[in-house]
């Protein structure tokens, strides 16, 4: 039954061999990214574990080494990205002897540390390997393929954020269920591939429903991606006018472009995770500024609005958390003081090992807190100040990339697509605050990451730029 997680692989293969890359992407890559669980994964010995979207992704980025590599351009985000895989194998590679400096031990090849250090540089090496297809492939992708036009000359990327919708709408769709009955279709869907889950994730209940994750492993990081398809969602339907705009029914006002972005917005608020909705929040506070200013005034005006905010939040959250996980009231003090004491308990941990962390699979657990909910303090925990470093660094690149980008006079479509992009860097940056970025966000960041580098947006003349407006209206974003 294991050998089914390859199935996407033969798949691919065939779509590329009868047709293109882009088929590829659109129909087998993305599908199986969206709608099967990454967590069940095939192990053979000696190798690293695959999960169906690795199976997926490695013929179709063979295919654009071989056929598109000569247009690539190199830039340094891209050694940032690999420097990232490079540290989430360097870390789990130097997790303990050689942190702990009893190197001298490591000439014998009979003593347990000697032992110790070949298990930790082999499991380095297989997260390497791991980092590699979630990490660095998906960047590949959004690099050289989402900015390319189609055959038929319509824009990859509209024909991906096509596909992503709507089959982020039909997670939400088939979620009903366990959003009613508090359990998880997906997980009993795929039940005979049980044996091969690397985690363990149980369906969780709040307010008497029960919180959606789909295939995406949590209802936090299934919310991520709602955010994500809901921005792109509203951006598509700016652009492509056309785009879903048939009745579905010719009685009732009913179009795939509005059941579409209900259906998303569902699948937002079925996850119950406060943190994607503050992300979506503050992502829509953006877009406001952005219609009343110019590019560098709304930037501004939003950092002066996380300044008011953030301090706001601050003092509340100071008061609201001053208490301890065994006398809060609610679940949602208990989880609020959970991350505060996460902070304090995993400092001295840092400290302990700054530069290059604890690995993934070795960090000490403090006072029970296995579950470490911030994906700054997790990279911190288990990579040290340097893949810390690596991230931030990604993240301010790519923001800074955006906001040049929108101060240039660009067509509207473009302008539209800078600020979706930066919305969705707002929501994500904001949400992993109250969780790891793990499963299919990894790979959505990345292929984002990728997307935005791949951007060479035709600039237009001043006069014709007056002539279109900088300023687009909200309403009409969001129409």
């Amino acid at each position: 039954m294991a050998l089914t997680i390859l199935i996407p692989a033969l798949v691919c293969w065939a779509v590329l061999a009868l047709g293109s890359a882009r088929k590829a992407l659109l129909n087998v890559y993305l599908p199986v990214l969206l709608l099967l669980p990454q967590y069940y994964v095939l192990r053979i010995q000696h190798l690293p574990p695959v999960n169906f979207a690795d199976a997926a992704v490695l013929p179709l980025v063979l295919a654009l080494l071989i056929n598109e590599a000569r247009g690539w351009r190199w830039a340094w985000m891209d050694l940032c990205v690999f420097l990232l895989a490079v540290s989430k194998g360097l870390s789990e590679a130097l997790s303990t002897e050689l942190a702990n400096g009893r190197w001298l031990q490591l000439f014998s090849t009979s003593s347990a540390a000697s032992v110790r250090l070949g298990t930790n540089i082999a499991n380095g090496g297989l997260m390497f390997v791991n980092a590699l297809l979630t990490i660095v492939l998906p960047y590949m992708i959004g690099k050289i393929m989402l900015e390319q036009i189609d055959t038929d000359g319509i824009p990859v990327r509209r024909k991906a954020i096509r596909r992503i919708v709507m089959l982020l709408a039909l997670v939400a769709v088939i979620s009903v269920y366990d959003f009613v009955k508090g359990v998880s279709i997906w997980q009993k869907a795929f039940h005979f591939l049980k044996p091969y889950q690397s985690e363990i994730w149980k369906p969780q209940v709040r307010w008497g429903f029960g919180r959606i994750e789909g295939p995406f492993g949590h209802a936090i990081l299934a919310g991520m991606i709602f955010l994500m398809g809901l921005i792109y969602c509203l951006w598509l339907r700016r652009v492509d006018p056309d785009w879903g705009s048939r009745r579905l029914i010719v009685a009732l006002p009913l179009t795939l472009r509005g059941c579409i972005l209900a259906a998303l917005a569902a699948g937002l608020l079925m996850t119950q995770s406060r943190g994607p909705w503050l992300g979506m929040l503050l992502a829509l506070v953006f877009v406001a500024f952005t219609r009343i200013f110019s590019a560098g005034k709304a930037a501004l005006a939003f950092l002066a609005f996380l300044v008011v905010f953030g301090t706001g939040a601050y003092f509340a959250g100071t008061q609201y958390t001053d208490a301890s996980l065994h006398s809060a009231t609610t679940e949602a003090q208990r989880n609020a003081v959970y991350r505060r004491e996460l902070l304090t308990n995993y400092t001295p941990i840092v400290e302990e090992r700054p530069t290059f962390g604890w690995g993934i699979t070795t960090y000490p657990t403090v006072h029970g807190q296995q579950s470490i909910d911030n994906e700054y303090l997790l990279l911190m925990v288990t990579e040290g100040f340097f893949g810390l470093a690596v991230f931030l660094s990604i993240l301010f690149g790519t923001g800074v990339r955006l906001l040049q980008r929108m101060a240039r006079p660009l067509q509207p479509e473009d302008r539209l697509l800078v600020i979706a992009h930066l919305s969705v860097l707002i929501g994500l940056v904001t949400t992993v605050t109250t969780v790891y970025m793990g499963e299919q966000v990894v790979v959505l960041f990345f292929l984002f990451v990728g997307w935005v580098q791949g951007m060479r947006p035709a600039g237009v003349p001043a006069d014709a730029w007056q002539a279109l407006g900088t300023q687009p209206r909200f309403r009409r974003i969001l129409a």
